[in-house]
């Protein structure tokens, strides 16, 4: 059950909400969108829903045209953001609703919304009534409700967005499994990027209307498109800049001294051949760094100016002296034991891990983008 967004445009007034987005959802798989406010990704999912009109393109399902199709005939669940629960109706009603319009026998409606009040850990509330709930109850009685009728394409705007913590991992490895388990093609809009990693088999990359770039999520972790879809995704760690192209041969005196160290520097050579230096600046994954506290004579050493705790990771703010270089690399906390730091005096040595993609922006693009 495949979806085909061919070339979708939407406006209101001067504004343009989508610009000729067109993308494939294979069967079965899941597609996450993600981009900033206002990119356009809520806005597509009720298009293809049929909620909403486009004033061009095509909407495909399973091989038919079904752009001005009525809802009702599209096979298709929805969850809302703002969850659209019936209020009159108790859990267990709002659940077993679509079924009850199916004509299912009440064995197999009591089954079906049985099991998914468990799974969803809500069974406890079953009689309430949605007035009653918590937004991350209503959230989980939403998107019980439409799986329930075992659609073939299902959307989801934000559908954890008010859980947290250990509950919101659990659902969402149990979703992910459910919907490969009953064949469900799915997008699903996320602001969370770990979690759209985590749970997609492709991710969607929207911004102002615009789809900029689609693939596997390690694809577009490693090699995205431009400094945006890389900062979107996670963190980029610039290496020292250059402000000019430089040769062995050819040093211009303007330029410091502790970069020509870095460009030329055995470490970290290899990573500029064959790079126009004058005209991009580089980055690079913090997974990309080995980081050691041992003398290592094939690394550069640095000093720990900062350790910051996180909830699920360790960030160290790193010194390197002949390079001039200020860099903040995030660590597990294994990572971060294995080191043994005793003190901030203490010598760390860092280098580039054998293979690595070295991410260039032109100049001209990154200013744009911080502007």
């Amino acid at each position: 059950m495949s979806i085909l967004i061919y070339k979708v445009s939407k406006s209101l007034g001067s504004l343009k909400i989508l610009d000729r987005v067109s993308l494939y959802v294979p069967k079965f798989s899941l597609i996450a969108l993600l981009g900033p406010s206002g990119s356009g990704k809520s806005s597509l999912l009720r298009i293809i829903a049929g909620l909403d009109n486009c004033d061009y393109g095509n909407i495909w399902l399973h091989g038919i045209d079904m752009t001005n199709v009525s809802t009702q005939y599209r096979r298709m669940s929805f969850v809302f953001q703002h969850y659209a629960l019936f209020k009159h109706m108790t859990v267990y009603e709002n659940i077993s609703f679509g079924l009850r319009l199916r004509g299912f026998s009440s064995q197999k409606i009591k089954n079906k919304v049985n099991g998914l009040l468990n799974c969803l850990r809500i069974a406890d509330i079953s009689f309430e009534y949605p007035a009653l709930l918590s937004g991350g109850q209503k959230q989980r009685v939403a998107l019980a409700r439409s799986l329930a009728i075992q659609p073939d394409f299902l959307l989801l705007d934000e559908p954890f967005g008010a859980l947290d913590g250990e509950l919101r991992r659990h659902l969402s490895k149990w979703l992910k499994r459910y919907l490969q388990d009953n064949k469900i093609t799915t997008i699903m809009v996320t602001h969370d990027q770990k979690e759209a990693i985590s749970m997609a088999d492709e991710i969607v990359i929207l911004k102002e209307g615009r789809l900029l770039q689609q693939g596997k999520p390690k694809n577009l972790y490693d090699q995205p498109i431009n400094f945006f879809v890389g900062i979107f995704l996670g963190l980029l760690i610039e290496i020292p800049k250059l402000n000019e192209s430089i040769t062995i041969k050819n040093i211009p005196s303007k330029i410091p001294k502790n970069l020509i160290k870095f460009a030329f520097d055995p470490i970290w050579v290899k990573l500029f051949a064959n790079r126009s230096l004058n005209k991009y600046r580089f980055f690079l994954r913090p997974y990309e760094f080995c980081i050691k506290s041992e003398i290592d004579l094939e690394a550069t050493p640095v000093q720990i100016q900062t350790i910051i705790y996180k909830r699920t990771f360790v960030q160290l703010d790193l010194f390197v002296t002949s390079f001039f270089w200020n860099l903040k690399i995030p660590i597990g906390y294994q990572s971060f034991r294995d080191l043994h730091i005793k003190s901030f005096l203490q010598t760390l040595y860092i280098k580039p891990r054998l293979q690595v993609f070295l991410r260039a922006y032109p100049m001209t693009n990154l200013k744009s983008v911080n502007n």
